[in-house]
């Protein structure tokens, strides 16, 4: 098992900081924040339950939050303004 742990956090995070976004939420959207966000994170790989949980624990640190939320926050607000699909796309 090789896993992102910053992956797994940004999934989590990403649904959180959107309910506070009246935006487009459709799926396309969504991976395209996800994606953003995740390109401007460094990645934090992790190969076993325990160092998922290391990593977890060392997320909820306030500024390793804060990192992450921003970034997430910046790939909300981009994709917003420029979605990639027509408004019949939207969903």
């Amino acid at each position: 098992m090789l896993i992102n742990a910053n992956e797994e956090i940004v999934k989590q995070r990403l649904p959180e900081l959107l309910r506070e976004y009246d935006c487009c939420k459709c799926e396309k959207c969504v991976n395209d924040m996800m994606a953003i966000a995740l390109n401007n994170i460094k990645p934090a790989y992790v190969n076993t339950a325990e160092g998922m949980l290391f990593k977890r624990i060392n997320s909820m640190l306030p500024q390793k939050t804060a990192d992450i939320d921003i970034e997430i926050l910046k790939a909300i607000n981009l994709v917003s303004a420029n979605p990639k699909h027509n408004d019949s796309n939207a969903g």
